[in-house]
Formats: structure tokens, sequence, C-alpha cells
């Protein structure tokens, strides 16, 4: 029976021996599991934060990319107002000048007719004259072929 409990004994002490061992490496691996564990977070973690940065930094982009357009289209819009100015300025100086060349055209055309017609009665009082010259000259000659007849 000694035999036997010695053999016990022996294997009990192998058992808690490596049982001990057991638990050692147990918590080993736990250690490592831990470790990365942290790792695999402090990973995921510094990967969201560049990821985060890279949004911000992308969106900082657009939005002076947006301001940088927003302000040429402001520009174009000046430009193309004081364009239409310009062209309104030109437009009513156009009208103007084609409004005098019209009122000195319509004077010309006044002085013309009225030197036309200044000319047209000269000559009405000229044949009116003629005609009366002829008219007295043909009573004259009346006078005389009644005097020739009389004779």
């Amino acid at each position: 029976m000694k035999k036997i409990m010695l053999s016990f004994m022996a294997g009990v002490c192998l058992a808690g021996f490596s049982s001990l061992t057991f638990a050692d490496e147990l918590g080993q691996m736990k250690e490592d599991m831990k470790g990365e564990t942290g790792k695999m977070q402090s990973d995921m973690k510094s990967g969201k934060d560049k990821m985060e940065g890279d949004v911000k930094a992308e969106q900082k982009k657009m939005k002076a990319d947006a301001k940088a357009e927003q302000k040429k289209m402001k520009a174009e819009q000046k430009k193309m107002k004081a364009e239409q100015k310009k062209m309104k300025e030109d437009a009513k100086a156009e009208q103007k000048k084609m409004k005098a060349d019209a009122k000195a055209e319509q004077a010309k055309m006044k002085a013309d007719m009225k030197s036309k017609s200044d000319t047209m009665k000269k000559n009405e009082d000229a044949m009116k004259g003629e005609v009366k010259g002829m008219n007295e000259e043909m009573k004259g000659m009346g006078e005389d072929m009644k005097g020739m007849a009389g004779k």
C-alpha cells in the first residue's frame, strides 16, 4: 500500500506541477492576447485618426476650392455688370448721336425746301412778270391792230 500511496502522491505532485505550469502558460497567453488586443486597438485608433485627418483635410481643400470658385464667379459677375453698363452707355451715346444726326438732316432738308420754295416763288414772280408783260404787249398789239384796222 505504501507503493500505491507513493505512486498516488507522485501522481498528485506531478499533476500539481503540471497544473502550475499550465496556469503559468495560460497567464502568459492571456497577457500576450491582451498585448495583441491593445496593439490592434492602437492600430485601429491610429487608422481611424488618420482617416479623420484625411477627411478633414479633404473638407478644408473642398471649402477652399469652393471659396475660390465663388470669388471667381463674383469677379466674372462684376466684370459682366461693368460690360453691361458700358454697353448701355454706348447705346445711349449712339442714340443721342443718331438723334442729333436726324435733327441735322431734318434742318438741312427744311433749309433745302425753303431754298427751293424761295426759288419757286422767284420763278413764279418772274413768270407773272413775263405773263403781265406779254399781256400788256398783247394789249398793245391789240390796240395796234385796232388802229390798223381803223385806218
